[in-house]
């Protein structure tokens, strides 16, 4: 059933007196077409990564111009941060819901829009307040960033400013608080509650402005070297796909040439039992690229490799074609 099978498809290569050479000849032919579809398919591919990996490489390159956090600080630096942000959380959830509840003495009216009101009141003290108390602990403090050669002066009138702003908002939440306490205890509004709502509504600020200012002098290089890393992890993916499509073509190149020989042994076979029966004169191989496997190896690697550089060079024809025309056209948009 073989036999047949090989016959009537491959029947003008048995008629053939040089049948095995041409037949030879053939299966290099279909091993390049299927070899290059890929080939070119895979490189290209390679090309899109290739131009990825260069633009990703200059963009490191122009991070590292920038602080970055050396690698034996990260994990301390990284904790310090994650603790901080915690730390502004808490004080944030904490203000806004004392802040909201102390805001309900101002807006004494009924129904959703005093809660509207006083949420929105609530939120935009609480981050008013982180910001203020965040700028008047940076211009005392006036501590560089991480790995920052700037050095700033003390700017005294902007802290007097600063200040006058934390003393006014301390006050006015010292007198919503006791208000608001007189409103829900009665008497001076100095009970627990009031009191509860006045020490957090003064301290919360302070101590999320104190953490969100020591978190701003890493963040912006934990940032950067955070980004640098992910780029850094992009290069490393980009490059490992194109050493994974260089051994996929490797691989599919050695196995059709494996599958294209055995074609070849087996055609082989049938066709010098059908010479003999049919007295057709032994077919001379000696000196052919088909009468060992390293020869139709050495023939097949040959004739890719002329193959891919005149597809290289049509390509690269085709490319300087388009822009030549391109440049004419518009040379001739100019002139009009």
């Amino acid at each position: 059933m073989r036999y047949l099978y090989f016959y009537i498809r491959y029947n003008q290569w048995f008629k053939n007196h040089n049948g095995i050479k041409a037949f030879a000849n053939q299966a290099i032919h279909w091993l390049l077409e299927s070899t290059l579809s890929l080939s070119s398919r895979l490189k290209k591919e390679n090309k899109k990564l290739s131009e990825n990996i260069k633009s990703l490489k200059s963009d490191i390159n122009e991070r590292i111009k920038y602080p970055v956090i050396n690698a034996d600080e990260y994990p301390s630096l990284r904790g310090k941060i994650i603790i901080y942000t915690i730390i502004i959380y808490i004080c944030v959830i904490g203000e806004t819901f004392f802040n909201y509840f102390a805001s309900r003495a101002i807006f004494t009216f009924q129904g959703w829009a005093a809660i509207i009101a006083s949420l929105f009141f609530a939120l935009l003290i609480t981050w008013g307040s982180i910001s203020l108390f965040e700028n008047l602990i940076e211009q005392i403090l006036l501590e560089p960033h991480y790995k920052s050669e700037r050095k700033s002066e003390r700017n005294i009138k902007k802290i007097i400013l600063l200040l006058v702003f934390a003393i006014s908002y301390e006050a006015l939440i010292y007198y919503i608080c006791r208000v608001r306490g007189i409103q829900i205890e009665g008497g001076n509004g100095d009970g627990i509650i009031g009191t509860a709502m006045m020490i957090a509504g003064m301290l919360m600020p302070v101590v999320a402005g104190y953490y969100s200012y020591e978190k701003g002098k890493y963040i912006s290089a934990y940032k950067n070297t955070k980004k640098i890393s992910t780029l850094v992890n992009r290069v490393a993916l980009s490059e490992r796909k194109i050493q994974t499509n260089r051994e996929k073509m490797e691989n599919h190149f050695k196995k059709n040439l494996q599958n294209r020989w055995a074609v070849i042994q087996e055609f082989k076979t049938y066709k010098e039992n059908y010479n003999f029966k049919h007295s057709v004169p032994e077919e001379n191989l000696i000196g052919h690229f088909c009468e060992t496997q390293e020869d139709f190896r050495q023939e097949a690697i040959e004739r890719y490799k002329k193959q891919n550089i005149y597809n290289d060079s049509i390509q690269n024809l085709a490319l300087y074609n388009r822009n030549k025309n391109l440049g004419d056209q518009s040379v001739g948009y100019s002139v009009n």
